[in-house]
């Protein structure tokens, strides 16, 4: 019987390496004994030998990788297998395969797909909470697959949980370089910079996004002015938070609470330019100054306040009436509607009187 199966195997090397004459006879043995014989010793042992005789093969560490050490669960000798295939010139699969239905016919594709299927381990590893395991898997996929933009994101967001924003910062950029127009990386790098206080960063990073897609523009323009208001450039979040409220407005598809939340920062921001002009009018009218120049200048602060006041209940009360549940906007404009007329009726008439 033993000799039947020695005789057999034989038999079975030399057919293929009669059918298979660029494949060198190791490489038949550790097929064979791998596949036939069910003997992963042996298999390697032919393996290894072939790797040294075949050197520019990527099918040897390939089937190594497969055949031989991932039965074993030798994950470390797979991953080897996997970087020393990538460095050698590709060839085809003895046995082509499809994944989620696109063919897969080399060596390189393939191991490109393992990159892939070991991210997706390594989210599965993220959401069961084993953080270390899967950034393993993520650093690993990334080795196999460098242009694997999924993996920079990953590594980006855990880096963030951890507080390191220089390399949650670094693994975006290394994802820009790759994809500059991968909305997941855009909008992650303006939040990480946003946060961070990087606002002209921020804004830069989503002025980026090309798209014909008319939802997300608005999404990426809404992004922009809430930027700008953090930034507390108001004023030139009035002006885009203008524009933005026209194209929400002729958008049919926008719901009221969207537009009403557009209103009331706009509201804020008149507001807040508002205020400080009220605020400096009234310092100079405290101070009785005779100062014609100083005067001349106040009275032109005081009927700008005025008029972003104004601009501001007006916008606090559209907030209002696209929101009958929003009380809050509705007190806001009725407080301005005091203060505007403080103005109107004390402020800007004293300062007429001393020019």
């Amino acid at each position: 019987m033993i000799l039947f199966r020695y005789l057999f195997t034989c038999i079975t090397i030399l057919f293929l390496y009669s059918c298979i004459g660029s494949m060198s006879m190791e490489f038949n043995s550790a097929r064979t004994y791998a596949r036939i014989e069910d003997n992963l010793v042996e298999a390697e042992k032919w393996g290894l030998k072939a790797l040294e005789i075949e050197p520019d093969n990527s099918q040897v560490p390939w089937f190594l990788a497969n055949e031989v050490y991932r039965p074993q669960k030798k994950m470390d000798k797979v991953a080897e297998m996997f970087k020393l295939a990538l460095n050698r010139a590709d060839t085809n699969l003895e046995r082509p395969f499809k994944s989620a239905g696109k063919a897969i016919n080399t060596v390189h594709q393939a191991i490109r797909n393992e990159a892939s299927t070991i991210h997706n381990d390594g989210i599965k590893l993220l959401n069961r909470g084993k953080k270390n395991k899967a950034m393993s898997k993520f650093l690993f996929s990334m080795e196999l697959n460098p242009r694997l933009v999924e993996n920079y994101i990953a590594l980006s967001d855990m880096s963030y949980e951890r507080g390191d924003m220089e390399k949650t910062m670094q693994y975006l950029d290394k994802g820009f370089k790759i994809n500059s127009s991968n909305q997941n990386l855009i909008f992650r790098k303006s939040k990480y910079a946003r946060e961070t206080k990087d606002y002209d960063l921020a804004i830069s990073s989503l002025q980026q996004i090309k798209t014909d897609d008319k939802k997300l523009k608005l999404l990426v323009e809404k992004e922009i002015f809430m930027i700008y208001i953090d930034k507390e450039d108001y004023k030139q979040a009035i002006e885009f938070g203008s524009q933005l409220f026209d194209k929400l407005y002729e958008n049919t598809d926008t719901e009221d609470l969207v537009l009403s939340e557009t209103c009331y920062n706009l509201a804020v921001c008149y507001r807040y330019i508002g205020y400080d002009l009220y605020n400096s009018v009234a310092d100079v009218i405290q101070s009785a100054t005779e100062d014609k120049k100083i005067i001349a200048k106040t009275l032109k602060d005081a009927e700008a306040a005025k008029e972003y006041l104004s601009n501001a209940k007006e916008k606090f009360f559209d907030a209002s009436g696209f929101n009958p549940d929003d009380k809050t906007s509705a007190n806001y404009a009725k407080e301005l509607s005091k203060v505007i007329k403080q103005l109107r009726k004390l402020f800007i008439p004293a300062l007429k009187e001393k020019m």
